[in-house]
């Protein structure tokens, strides 16, 4: 059964990519771990491997294109398959609508609200569990190949992530000082829940931990 391939979500703040490159073109065997594609984030150009194998049998972005997260990117499946019913569903996905947000009825509610929310100090880039494959819900971490307290360069491997598809290295777009870990080693959690936090040397560790700690998502112990 053919598989869609969708615009993944390479860093924590992308909501867009651009199609570098293609290395495989319709007709093409393709087999998993086979690099697809060079994808161009707000942050880095990197490499798209596939989790799929088969005939790519479609390509929804043509080199140089620009498309939202989780819109068609390719399509895998068996040749000769027909896969007209599953371009139109994905050339005409929705994105469904956020819930509304309750907005405090009086200022007075707001800042109250305001004043038990931590500051996060100036200058801390939250990282977020990225979305590594189309079909990825949470991530496990792996390994952390950086402790708190050590200097982070960008481009530099700050972990080791599984996902429902295979174990991958994640690399810093931030440069900095690690100051906090949301994860540890074999511990799981959903996509865009907080990772971990760098910034500049100095910083209290403290209050970032405070700040995250307001919305951070809980983690999930692997078994």
């Amino acid at each position: 059964m053919a598989e869609l391939i969708n615009m993944p979500r390479l860093s924590d703040t992308m909501e867009e990519g651009t199609l570098a490159k293609w290395y495989k073109k319709v007709g093409d065997t393709v087999k998993e771990g086979d690099i697809l594609a060079e994808i161009e984030t707000d942050k880095a150009t990197m490499e798209f491997e596939s989790f799929q194998e088969g005939e790519l049998l479609h390509i929804g972005i043509e080199e140089g294109g620009t498309a939202p997260v989780d819109s068609l990117l390719a399509i895998i499946g068996s040749k000769g398959e027909d896969i007209q019913d599953m371009i139109k569903g994905g050339a005409t996905a929705i994105v469904p609508a956020a819930e509304p947000t309750k907005v405090p009825e009086s200022s007075t509610e707001v800042a109250e609200s305001k004043s038990e929310k931590p500051a996060m100090p100036e200058g801390v880039e939250v990282i977020s569990m990225p979305r590594l494959s189309d079909t990825m819900e949470e991530g496990t971490v792996a390994k952390w190949n950086k402790k708190v307290g050590d200097p982070v360069n960008e481009g530099d491997i700050l972990a080791e992530i599984e996902t429902d598809k295979a174990t991958m290295e994640f690399e810093s777009f931030y440069s900095g000082t690690l100051l906090y870990i949301g994860l540890e080693e074999g511990q799981s959690a959903a996509v865009d829940s907080v990772l971990a936090a760098i910034g500049k040397e100095g910083t209290d560790p403290e209050a970032v931990k405070a700040a995250i700690a307001s919305n951070a998502k809980p983690a999930v112990q692997a078994e």
